[in-house]
């Protein structure tokens, strides 16, 4: 197998995957290198006192850490690229296993580095921001892999797609195993038979690194070790019966869908089980992440063996289950007190029914003893699953009084009832479809929408309309597997495209109601923010572009590449007091609107101040602070007044 060596220029890659996409995804990053063999080498270069908050992940990941000291105010821009450097010529020098070097960065100054590699016979794959990296590196790599595409393929990758992959794998599978005496396929027999059924099968259009990556995942087969002759690959004896596959695969996709992943049943309920005790023992002490951190660290210093995936997957019901005496605001920056009164055992099952709250959501019929072979691995826990069913029959009551009659239309309430949104559910209501309305056609539109939306605003728009149409009719008829958050995902999408397009045409007011509509629907307590919550930072930058675009006093900076917490900086700071004033209003009606988003800016407006030294990011920070709370700081700041404010004495309305 072939030999790896990854080296990550991390705050070349942390700080723009982080502007783009909220994180840098490490795990990622990793994948894609396994996917050109087995990384020997691992490690990353940075200022760990600036990126502590990646440390753990970093060492789960069994990534050695070279620290670049930061001295005083100032770090020399190149220090990073020349350890960096060298130590990547040297282990090309001293150890020939070596075949294949993965370098994570965008930075030009490792384009000779690229070269002199291949000078000496190695593969160099390169890995960086479409944005932030430079031609000349990616033509010196043999091969170069757009972090962009990863996160923009996983989004891309939905239920139905893989159920339909899920379908083709398992029946190659099946079909294999009955020719062999143990059942176990060799790996390139059953990549050759999938391959045959679905040509041009690629795992990694499903936001896989590779087919074995893929079937990980799956929790129906099991891979054995690499042998002589190969992985092999076969059925997990619980569920030998191909029937059994079928039946829990409708409610596996159904999950998979809704954003939940399922986790071994033991380990599922420990994780609860541990949750409670830590927010109970500590109530508002810790945020949601913070919580499955601190976890982490419990389990790790008892050398319990648990995975940072299964623990934030676990984690992930407590939004939907129902368990807190206070529901947050922003999962990422509030923290959690439970319910007062409430039992570990009740705290456990309000977490387990968010399963089959689900699965009714979507009109799926439930059969107690298919989903207690799913959700418990043993059909004899039915019981277990009548209790999920009436905890998730209360919550449904619950999700079903959201929903109202809008001019006659059935509407989500908490939509139709803000003012911000309506305009797009008006679109909603009023659009005409050409076609019969089904959840593949439904999928399809919506992937041609993503896979357009940044290159042609307008023809994305229709696709993602006549998507969330589909998804809307589908709802009303009941339809199976119809599903309210793929809905209100397809109209947020709609709300961000045609927003696209007025900014495009220079019709900032229209553009204006459209970036609100999209901050209206993707409120962080939603489900559907983590389907949308990547397009959150690019679409609030282009919204406070709108101040100095309105004034034809452009910003010298490109809003799709800045972090809207740095474009704050740039407007409080804008020579134009007029545009100065516009920007304020425009964050004034996003403490109206959708309060957490200005909130995550004072967050990173924080964190520049500490850990970049962002000249005005202080200044930034403490008037948006103030405008939080409710203070009219234009009038303090005692900028000039608009003729409506000088007709009503300079207050707001």
């Amino acid at each position: 197998m072939e030999q790896v060596a990854v080296f990550l220029d991390f705050e070349n890659i942390v700080i723009s995957a982080e502007e783009a996409y909220g994180r840098c995804d490490v795990e990622r990053l990793i994948q894609v290198a396994e996917k050109f063999g087995r990384c020997v080498v691992k490690k990353a270069y940075g200022d760990w006192t600036r990126f502590s908050r990646y440390r753990q992940e970093l060492l789960e990941q069994a990534i050695d850490l070279t620290q670049l000291f930061r001295y005083g105010n100032y770090t020399k821009k190149n220090s990073a690229d020349i350890v960096m450097a060298v130590d990547v010529i040297e282990a090309a020098l001293t150890n020939p296993g070596l075949t294949t070097f993965v370098l994570v960065t965008g930075d030009s100054d490792f384009t000779a580095v690229a070269r002199r590699l291949r000078g000496y016979g190695r593969k160099v794959v390169g890995v960086g921001l479409r944005d932030a990296t430079s031609d000349l590196l990616v033509r010196a790599c043999g091969e170069f892999v757009i972090y962009d595409d990863l996160m923009e393929r996983e989004e891309r990758s939905t239920g139905f797609q893989l159920d339909n992959a899920r379908q083709v794998v398992l029946t190659a599978l099946q079909f294999l195993s009955r020719r062999l005496p143990t059942g176990r396929v060799p790996l390139a027999s059953l990549q050759a038979e999938i391959e045959s059924r679905q040509p041009g099968f690629q795992a990694s259009d499903l936001g896989f690194p590779s087919l074995q990556h893929f079937l990980s995942a799956q929790n129906e087969v099991v891979l054995y070790p690499q042998t002589d002759g190969g992985a092999q690959v076969s059925f997990r004896s619980t569920y030998v019966a191909r029937a059994e596959v079928d039946q829990t695969l409708q409610y596996r996709t159904a999950l998979n869908t809704a954003g939940y992943g399922l986790v071994d049943p033991e380990i599922r309920q420990d994780v609860l089980q541990s949750l409670f005790k830590l927010l109970d023992s500590e109530p508002a002490t810790y945020t949601l992440d913070e919580a499955t951190r601190r976890l982490k660290e419990q389990y790790d210093g008892a050398n319990l063996l648990r995975n940072r995936e299964d623990i934030q997957e676990v984690a992930r019901l407590i939004k939907q289950a129902g368990v807190l005496a206070h529901q947050p605001e922003s999962w990422e920056l509030d923290s959690l007190t439970p319910l007062p009164d409430l039992s570990q055992r009740c705290f456990v099952r309000r977490c387990e029914s968010v399963y089959v709250t689900a699965l009714v959501q979507r009109n799926l019929e439930i059969d107690d003893e298919v989903l207690a072979r799913l959700l418990y691995g043993r059909s004899d826990a039915q019981e277990e699953v009548k209790a999920l069913r009436e905890l998730a029959g209360q919550t449904q009551n619950e999700l079903d009084s959201r929903s109202g009659l809008e001019n006659g239309h059935k509407l989500p309430t908490h939509l139709a009832q803000n003012k911000d949104a309506r305009i797009a559910l008006q679109d909603l209501v009023n659009w005409r479809l050409d076609e019969a309305p089904t959840l593949e056609e439904a999928v399809r539109q919506n992937s041609e929408g993503l896979e357009i939306r940044t290159a042609d605003f307008e023809q994305a728009r229709v696709h993602f309309m006549k998507a969330a149409k589909m998804m809307y009719l589908l709802l009303l008829e009941k339809q199976p597997g119809a599903s309210m958050m793929d809905m209100e995902w397809y109209l947020a999408s709609y709300c961000a495209a045609t927003a696209g397009a007025h900014f495009s045409r220079h019709n900032y007011q229209r553009a204006t109601l459209y970036y609100q509509a999209f901050f209206a629907i993707v409120k962080e307590t939603e489900p559907v923010w983590d389907r949308v919550r990547k397009l959150v930072p690019p679409m609030l930058s282009f919204y406070f572009t709108i101040a100095p675009n309105e004034y034809s006093d452009l910003l010298k900076v490109p809003p799709g590449r800045t972090h809207p917490a740095r474009l704050c900086v740039l407007l409080h700071n804008h020579r134009n007091e007029n545009v100065r004033r516009r920007w304020l209003e425009l964050a004034q009606e996003i403490v109206r609107i959708n309060p957490a988003l200005l909130r995550g800016i004072i967050q990173r407006l924080a964190l520049l101040e500490d850990e970049d030294q962002l000249a005005g990011s202080e200044e930034t920070r403490n008037i948006l602070t103030r405008l939080l709370s409710g203070e009219d700081v234009r009038a303090k700041l005692m900028l000039p007044q608009t003729p409506e404010d000088a007709e009503t004495g300079g207050e707001e309305a």
